[in-house]
């Protein structure tokens, strides 16, 4: 089994602490960086290259966001975890923007940890399934113009759309359908060519924002 450098950066030494012996019980990851605030952890990017940062929202000298940011600028396909303590969408959405793949709640990175960094070492996403829930109870307006993006897609695609928007991955997809997990990744290469997207969680964002991060309405 390969096995996994981590870089954790938080500024609480107790929780940074317990952190290092979960992920460092799975087996195949190693820490090979601690870090207790931003500019640390990304100087650790910078000299230690690890294969997966995970980093808390709320540190002094630049927070999780910032530092996503400038680690993704040296290390452009780094998969990067955010731990935070707060069911904010706005921060959430920032995340996907800026590429971040894994989305963590502190008060359940115990359990969700360990499953995160196996699902974007794997190069998928991951939000804690109790974020999950909270954003889709979140009403909003989808974008002006996203309709007409959507009426683009065949019937089997806006299905596959509205389930992404529901935080499934590829697997529980095809599970759902009852169709393979190549025919779920052929449907996303497909929607986001007709859509013209780009860039890391392109596809995420845009359904969410085009739904409203809503269930599937079949």
């Amino acid at each position: 089994m390969k096995s996994f450098d981590i870089l954790i950066a938080d500024d609480h030494p107790i929780f940074l602490k317990g952190l290092r012996e979960v992920i460092e019980s799975a087996g195949n990851f190693r820490v090979i960086y601690q870090a207790v605030n931003g500019r640390e952890a990304v100087e650790g990017v910078r000299t230690k290259n690890p294969d997966v940062i995970i980093l808390d929202i709320d540190m002094p000298e630049l927070n999780g966001l910032q530092a996503a940011e400038e680690a993704l600028l040296i290390k452009p396909e780094l998969p990067i975890i955010l731990l935070t303590m707060h069911k904010v969408k706005d921060a959430f959405m920032k995340a996907l923007e800026i590429g971040i793949m894994g989305y963590v709640l502190k008060e359940n990175a115990v359990v969700d940890i360990i499953h995160a960094i196996h699902s974007v070492t794997a190069g998928n996403a991951y939000i804690s399934p109790e974020m999950s829930t909270f954003l889709l109870r979140q009403k909003h307006k989808a974008p002006t113009g996203a309709s007409d993006l959507i009426s683009l897609l065949t019937p089997s695609e806006h299905r596959i759309i509205h389930l992404v928007a529901g935080y499934k991955t590829s697997k529980e997809i095809a599970d759902e359908l009852g169709i393979s997990e190549k025919t779920v990744s052929n449907h996303r290469m497909n929607i986001t060519r007709k859509l013209s997207l780009s860039g890391k969680n392109s596809l995420l964002r845009f359904a969410i924002e085009a739904t409203g991060g809503s269930k599937p309405g079949f």
